[in-house]
């Protein structure tokens, strides 16, 4: 069974988020695509974490930023896992799903992430396997200015038409909105652009089922069984 839709950190209700046994298993389930996020280390090695800190995921401390990629690999995880680099989560599955990343810029805290992201994308090959996305307009306009090539996307709680104005500008594909500013209005102007909407994170059943009758919108949840067993319905229908 094919799921179109995104696994949000991989299936962290089964495994810790963002490491390759999360993402593995997303993959197994049938899922078309999941989201990750990037940090950059010490040395400058994009690694594969959400927070800006690996006290919530690992057994040490501190900012992501204080250590190298080595350093961060050597924390503790469930699941015996750790924090991986992206590097070797795109070797683990291309080929097998499509990739959200996430770039955690945030006013240009990592100065040279947009390059090191890109430089391990285009370096795998992966260029046609990947969306880069981020919050920070920025970063997103720092891809486009290094690559023409690379599908990009905005991050955005609530959307307006200058943000529909600026994806055409920025000729992005992708945008990844909070559901619950999802209107009729906002999907057929994505559907006339060609722009591909994302509704996060959706982890109810009942908003689900609403998001089903959509089936422009790609749903990014963290529910990933809940999510196959509202879909099963709706598919033998």
């Amino acid at each position: 069974m094919t799921i179109q839709a995104v696994a949000h950190r991989g299936y962290p209700k089964k495994y810790p988020e963002n490491t390759l046994s999360s993402f593995l298993a997303a993959v197994e389930l049938g899922f078309t695509h999941l989201e990750l996020d990037v940090h950059l280390s010490k040395d400058g090695i994009p690694v594969v974490i959400h927070d800006h800190t690996i006290d919530r995921m690992t057994n040490g401390s501190g900012r992501v930023v204080e250590y190298t990629a080595e350093e961060l690999r050597s924390f503790q995880m469930e699941h015996d896992e750790h924090i991986p680099t992206l590097k070797e989560v795109l070797h683990a599955l291309q080929g097998k799903i499509q990739l959200n990343i996430e770039l955690k810029q945030m006013g240009g805290c990592y100065p040279e992430l947009e390059e090191r992201v890109l430089d391990v994308i285009t370096g795998a090959g992966m260029l046609d396997e990947v969306v880069i996305t981020s919050f920070d307009f920025d970063a997103l306009e720092k891809v486009r200015g290094l690559s023409e090539d690379v599908r990009i996307g905005l991050i955005t709680f609530s959307c307006s038409k200058a943000i529909l104005n600026w994806s055409q500008e920025v000729k992005a594909a992708f945008l990844s909105m909070h559901y619950g500013f999802v209107t009729n209005h906002y999907i057929q102007q994505c559907e006339q652009q060609g722009i591909q909407l994302m509704a996060w994170t959706i982890n109810e059943a009942s908003i689900m089922k609403t998001f089903i009758d959509y089936p422009s919108v790609w749903v990014c949840t963290d529910e990933l069984e809940r999510f196959m067993d509202v879909l099963e319905p709706s598919i033998s229908l």
